[in-house]
């Protein structure tokens, strides 16, 4: 009966996963922007990119001079990511859980590896735009980072809420809204030379809707995964033609790593 009743619950949610894997769905159904910070610059122009790239939002210099000098460039230099515009937790259970220690803040470490992300998608990249430098030289751009949000996922609260898929199924996940993290980063490009700025970009993602995954566990899995794959995203974006569209991640995932 246990093992029935198991498939069931299956079943429901690869279901409830069919139904909502369009691409408008998706949309919907993905974490919503956040406020953008002092980091970007002339917020006011910036537009919705989300029908046709993974970004929530997207601004291009409007100087086509700037733009000429800009794709000639064949060098990318990442900057250090900074924290100064990073806001507090947001969630009552995960502040609880960090103040009794069963979360750790690491907000150092993960803006380190924001930036080796980045890096290692050109590394590996079949055929990269640019290659990566460790100094600004006259044929590079600059990539500076900043994480804006970082909220860990409760691994005590996902116990219980995986323990609550088995009775309830589906159900359950609105316990989710409770146990998810987010992390919300934005980006600016410039010319390495001038400083003037070619392209600013910002999105938010939060944990992907998941039946089992062992990133529900881990304070900061989610963030991880999200942090790879922006990078992806962004890698791939360089070498795509403007006007082609790059799909976006889905809100959900059955991978259970």
């Amino acid at each position: 009966m246990r093992h029935v009743f198991s498939t069931l619950t299956v079943a429901g949610y690869i279901a409830v996963l069919v139904l909502t894997s369009c691409s408008s769905t998706n949309r919907l159904l993905k974490a919503r922007p956040v406020k953008l910070s002092a980091f970007i610059e002339q917020p006011g122009h910036v537009i919705d990119s989300r029908k046709k790239l993974p970004f929530h939002k997207i601004w291009m210099t409007p100087d086509k001079g700037l733009e000429a000098v800009a794709v000639k460039k064949t060098e990318l230099y990442i900057a250090p990511v900074t924290m100064q515009h990073l806001r507090p937790v947001k969630k009552t259970l995960m502040r609880g859980e960090i103040t009794i220690g069963s979360i750790d803040r690491r907000e150092e470490e993960m803006a380190h590896q924001l930036k080796d992300e980045f890096a290692k998608a050109f590394t590996r990249s079949p055929h990269p735009r640019y290659s990566i430098v460790q100094q600004p030289g006259p044929d590079s751009l600059t990539l500076e980072l900043a994480m804006v949000e970082l909220n860990p996922t409760s691994p005590k609260g996902n116990v219980v809420k995986t323990a609550m898929e088995f009775v309830v199924g589906p159900l359950a996940l609105l316990g989710g809204y409770f146990t998810i993290g987010n992390i919300a980063i934005e980006g600016k490009v410039r010319d390495s030379q001038s400083g003037k700025l070619f392209f600013q970009f910002a999105d938010n993602e939060a944990d992907k809707l998941t039946f089992w995954c062992l990133r529900d566990f881990k304070p900061y899995g989610h963030s991880a995964h999200a942090m790879h794959q922006w990078a992806e995203q962004f890698e791939l974006m360089t070498r795509t033609p403007v006007g082609q569209t790059i799909k976006d991640t889905h809100f959900f995932t059955l991978m259970p790593y």
